[in-house]
Order: C-alpha cells, then structure tokens, then sequence
C-alpha cells in the first residue's frame, strides 16, 4: 500500500450540509468527507478506466480520507471521546482519560464534562494539543423564480458554510493492484475544483496540491486497566459495520476492528461510542440511498485481549465498510490516548489564540444594515444604563431612605421627560455645563427639600450620576430610569 499526502486550501466559502434534511437548521460539516475527492477523480477517470472501475473506485483498494483542518504542517484529529475535563473548568486546566480514571468521591466532585466538538493537532514531542479553530458563516438565501424574474415566495433558507482560507489535509491509499494509475489520480486531484453544495453559486472553490505533513501513527504500547491488557482504537474518521444479516449494527466485534484475537473483547463500559445517520443523495439517479448508520469520528473502543495487535495487521488501519468513500479508518494505542495512574491526560491541550481560517465580513452599508447596527448599539447603552442604575441604586439607597425624597425623585423624572437636552436636563435639576453645584437655580437648590438635598452628601452623589461620561447621549432615559427606581425605594 501506499500513501500520497495532499492539502486543500478554502479558496471560498464551502457548504457541506451533515444532514439531507430541506427543512429546519441545516448545520454544515467541520470536515471535507472523502467522497468529494472521489468524486472529482471518478469524474476525470472512470470512464478511462472502464475494464478497471470496479477495482480502483468501489472495492475499497484506493481509498480517499477525509479532509481535516491543520495547521503547522500537522493533521488535525477530532478531539476523543474519553477526554474529559471538569465542569465550569477549561481544558487548559486539566483533561482526563475516561477508561484511565478512577471514579473515587474527588472525580465525582468535579462533575467531568465529555469533551465532543473541535479539532486539534499533536506535538508527540512537547505533549500538547492545539485547538484548531473553524471559522463557520451563515448566509440567508431565496430560491429564484425565473419566470416572474423575482424570488420565490415561501422559499427562503440558509446555508452554514465553512469560511475560505481554511487548511485541511488529506490523504490516498493506493493498493497494488491501482498503482498503475498514482500519476494519473494526482494530476486529477491537483488543481481547483468544485466541492459541496451550491457550487454554481459563490460556494465550493478548492485547491488541491500534494504536500507532506505529520499523522499520529498506531503503537503497540498497550495499556493496563486492573492487571488487564487493553487495546486502544480510535476512530480516525466515521465507521460504519454489517451485521450477519447485512444491516448496519452500532456494536461491532473486536474482528471487525482488526484485533484477530478469538479471546478479545470489547469492554463498552470503558469505551466511548457516538453514533450518526444520514441518507446519501445520489445525483445519477437523482434519489437518496439507504440511511447510513455508524460510529461517529473521535469515538474509542477498549479492547480486551492479551494478543496485541498483528504485526502483519499494524500497517492495515482501514475497516469496515464504504472505505473508498473515507469511512472505517482507525488507530491503534494513540499516544494522546495515555495518561497517568489518576487518569491525568499526558497531553496539555489548549486554545488556539490564532484561527487558521482568514475569514473576512464583507462591509454592507444597506439602510436595513444601518438600522440594525443603531439597534445593536441602543442595546448596548440601554445595558450599560440599567448596570449604572442598578449600582446608584444599590450603593445609594440608604441615603434616600424617606417618603419625602419619593416625591422629589417624582418632580426630576418629570424634568427628565420635559428636557431632551443634556446640558439644560443637567441646569433644570441643579447642575452647570461643567456639573458643578449651582446654589442659584435647579430643582434640588430650592424649595424644602434643599437642605436635605445636602446632608449626608446627596447632592454630590446625583451629580457624580449625571457626569457619567458612558451617558453621553443617552442622559434623558439614564435620568427617568434612575428617578423610577428611586421612588420605589424610597416608598418601600
């Protein structure tokens, strides 16, 4: 068998929905599935290939893997599931392996969260893992109706897209018996291409150019749980297994995992299994397949045997079924997979401050886009008012703790109503231009209830209030909310 590394780099936004569903959220994937770069060279190349067809692209003898995001010349791996960390706690704190920890009264305590989402690429070297972070972006769209030359009615949906600029690897396994077409299957791969859905839209534009990178590699190294030896396999992407009777089974034997050991195991108490479905649209005859269930990418099944792997079987890494597509490949003991006798993950993982994606919002100065903006931004101030308000009224209360001061708050919410201009809305109630005490005029300066305004530092507190420089703009509705609030305290 061999190996030919490839890269893909998002020259646009591409759409590739996890669901053939036409109604409700329509999520897109995080990966490129192998069948796209299946389909570009079946494309090119089945026709040529008549006599050869069915041995080079449904026999499973060249297999097209799924395309990861990277990053530092490394493919990325979907994070496993038996890495846990703490709840309320980032995994930059600490990560825990499932079938290595010890469930004692401290583990439970920290409530362990299953780690499910992302991709993150290994240093074997430094024991860390980096988070790779895909950028995603959602477009509303209208199906076009070309007779009345205008969008059709009842037809709006949304696409989730991957943002350009992403980097995923790849990679093709060519058996012996293909081998004789390696040149021609890199000169189709290479090049720009069209993959997902829309395509004849703004989606979809690839390049595809043959590279080298780094791959986490399957070990022999074992593990020991309770004086038993386990075998790790990690599903590097989806698998999906047949039953006896040719029905999709989400429980496979350890002899479809490659482990050949008539005495081996599989303990699903310590494995971590999650599933999908979906119904392949087969554009020939223009109707969806059968529903494809299987085991999800990411997910790690315990083995119990005391046999290991074959030494014949280490380099074979690909079961089940569908493997030309991508689907069923796996890695035996993944050093990520290891921890210490507390089930403490070796690896340090941690987030990525710089996405590898280049995504860039296009500026639209559309009156809706305008006016959505004022919106977001009369939010924003209305939420830093209520936060100022709430803290007067908190720090304050007691100062204004009679009936008398209910009615004076009364009289400034009035003013407040009446006066939209700042500066006299600050004269009116008894402050100048420069919000310091005017003894001559304003509301709090006069009357009986003046002298009150100056105990106890009343009147400075209000002024510190109206010279808020996070009001500006906004100082009429800060004034009415906090007298409103006031006047309740003051008659409870």
């Amino acid at each position: 068998m061999e190996k030919i590394q490839f890269k893909c780099e998002l020259l646009s936004d591409i759409v590739l929905n996890d669901s053939s569903a036409t109604e409700g959220k329509r999520r897109s994937l995080d990966f490129i599935p192998g069948n796209n770069f299946l389909g570009i060279v079946a494309a090119q190349l089945y026709k040529e290939t008549n006599d050869d067809a069915w041995n080079i692209f449904h026999s499973g003898k060249l297999r097209f893997g799924d395309a990861h995001p990277s990053a530092d010349n490394r493919r990325g791996l979907r994070i496993p599931a038996s890495i846990y960390h703490p709840k309320l706690q980032g995994m930059e704190n600490s990560c825990y392996i499932h079938h290595l920890t010890k469930h004692n009264d401290d583990i439970r305590a920290m409530q362990l969260k299953q780690c499910r989402e992302g991709f993150y690429i290994y240093d074997q070297n430094k024991k860390s893992a980096t988070e790779i972070t895909v950028n995603k972006d959602f477009s509303i769209k209208s199906a076009y109706d070309s007779d009345m030359r205008r969008a059709k009615d009842s037809q709006m949906f949304g696409y989730e897209a991957l943002c350009k600029g992403l980097i995923m690897y790849f990679t093709v396994e060519i058996e012996e018996e293909s081998k004789q077409y390696k040149d021609e299957i890199i000169k189709a791969l290479s090049g720009n291409h069209h993959i997902g859905r829309s395509r004849s839209a703004q989606y979809g534009w690839v390049e595809i150019t043959e590279c080298s990178f780094e791959e986490i590699e399957t070990t022999k190294q074992s593990i020991s749980i309770d004086g038993k030896q386990y075998v790790t396999v990690y599903a590097d992407s989806r698998l999906i297994f047949l039953d006896k009777n040719g029905n999709n089974t989400f429980q496979p034997c350890p002899e479809d995992l490659g482990i050949e050991d008539p005495n081996a195991e599989i303990d699903w108490t310590l494995s971590q299994i999650r599933t999908f479905q979906y119904a392949p649209w087969n554009y020939k005859r223009q109707a969806f397949d059968a529903d494809r269930c299987g085991i999800e990418k990411g997910s790690v099944f315990l083995v119990r045997t005391s046999a290991g792997i074959p030494p014949e079987k280490t380099p074979e890494k690909t079961v089940g079924c569908y493997q030309n597509e991508g689907f069923g490949h796996i890695i035996y003991n993944p050093v990520f997979l290891q921890g210490d006798e507390d089930g403490l993950s070796h690896f340090k993982f941690c987030k990525q401050k710089e996405t590898v994606s280049n995504c860039q919002a296009t500026e639209v100065n559309s009156s809706l886009i305008q006016f959505l903006k004022k919106k977001k931004k009369d939010a924003e101030d209305q939420n830093i008012i209520i936060k100022e308000v709430n803290k007067f009224v908190e720090q304050n209360k007691k100062l204004f703790s009679q009936d008398l001061f209910a009615s004076q708050w009364g009289s400034i919410r009035a003013l407040a109503m009446a006066y939209n201009d700042e500066e006299k809305l600050k004269k009116v109630i008894g402050c100048d231009e420069q919000g310091n005490p005017d003894k001559k005029q304003g509301y709090i300066n006069h009357g009986v209830a003046a002298e009150r305004w100056n105990e106890r530092g009343r009147q400075k507190v209000l002024e510190d209030f109206l010279k808020n420089p996070q009001f500006k703009g906004h100082l009429q509705e800060a004034v009415i909310n906090l007298a409103s609030e006031m006047a309740k305290i003051c008659k409870s």
